[in-house]
């Protein structure tokens, strides 16, 4: 028989709140049971988006990654909630503030694939149209930044995605994916996903997005499909015509691995208050662009023009991790700085 805890969660500005939580669940899931988002992303123990610290109780910690919780991390008392199972009550302190939790009901609805596209060695376009609802809507909500659920066909396989593009009342969506040698929703798009299939689209999910402060400018830094949320905002604010000087970096890990360019390039064009600058880690010998990662662009500017921008970062821990140690030697206020981790779900 299953017992039933409660979980106290703590956020950085001493909030605090509770919900249940069964034996066998974790606490990520149990949160979405009653409507409550905490930040979460892969829920496969592979991100690190969900890290926290167990300050209180007992709890088994099931299937985490290495990258995404070390173990001498996971000796200090911190966790993965997506892998967090409860044995007593927990009190648990999260890492951000409680305006970045959401509380409602998600939806989902169904989507055509509409194009398969290779944009680079490992990187696929995936567009889909949602499917009208009763009313005859085919219209998509959401906030740039925010993330979906894609399931498998003929599965209850899912995995979280954010857009590229902005809500639109067509229904349109664009995912960049980055396929991996192993992954499950990996061998789908490269063996099985056809035009006309159709998938079940949760969300939107997650509290990643734009902040309103003024006029103060903004960076955005990318590691590899990181790209697909900042192009999102990116592009919102063109949509509004947002007058923050705005600077995109955006790097990858070999020449083949590029895309977007020419996509970015045009954004650029679009606006005149946006500079882009793409880097490549370990270029061939006929590169001729920006060697580097994209934290190296980013701390240059800093260094150099000596300007308080917001930063937005989204891409795999370790360049979050590197990301922020440049903001705070900077001296960028933690509360000018907003991110998303993730890892490949291959990598859990």
């Amino acid at each position: 028989m299953q017992r039933v805890h409660t979980i106290t969660a703590v956020t950085e500005d001493g909030e605090s709140l509770r919900f249940e939580c069964r034996s066998d669940e974790d606490v990520i899931t149990a949160a979405l049971r009653q409507d409550i988002f905490l930040m979460s992303s892969c829920r496969e123990g592979g991100c690190a988006t969900c890290k926290a610290f167990c300050a209180e109780g007992d709890y088994d910690l099931r299937g985490c990654s290495v990258q995404a919780l070390p173990p001498e991390e996971e000796e200090e008392g911190l966790v993965l909630l997506c892998r967090t199972y409860p044995k007593t009550d927990l009190q648990v302190e999260l890492p951000y503030t409680s305006c970045r939790i959401s509380y409602c009901d998600v939806g989902s609805f169904e989507a055509e694939v509409v194009a398969v596209n290779w944009v680079s060695s490992n990187t696929v376009q995936f567009l889909l149209q949602k499917r009208p609802d009763e009313s005859g809507n085919r219209g998509v909500k959401f906030e740039p930044g925010q993330f979906m659920d894609l399931t498998i066909p003929g599965t209850d396989i899912s995995r979280s995605y954010s857009p590229a593009n902005i809500p639109n009342p067509e229904g349109r969506l664009e995912f960049l994916i980055r396929v991996l040698p192993e992954g499950r929703f990996s061998d789908y798009l490269r063996n099985e996903a056809r035009v006309g299939q159709v998938l079940s689209v949760k969300g939107p999910l997650g509290v990643f997005g734009l902040k309103e402060r003024g006029m103060a400018p903004r960076y955005f830094v990318a590691g590899g499909t990181g790209l697909a949320p900042v192009v999102s905002m990116v592009r919102q604010m063109r949509e509004w015509r947002a007058p923050n000087e705005t600077h995109i970096y955006f790097g990858v890990t070999t020449e083949p691995e590029l895309f977007y360019i020419d996509e970015l390039k045009s954004l650029e064009r679009s606006m005149r208050n946006l500079q882009v600058k793409a880097c490549v880690w370990k270029p061939g010998p006929d590169w001729e662009g920006q060697q580097g990662l994209p934290i190296d662009l980013l701390r240059q500017d800093l260094e150099s023009n000596g300007s308080n921008p917001d930063i937005y970062l989204c891409g795999p821990p370790g360049m979050i991790d590197a990301a922020l140690e440049v903001t705070r030697s900077h001296g960028i206020p933690g509360d000018q700085v907003f991110f998303e981790k993730f890892l490949p779900s291959g990598a859990a």
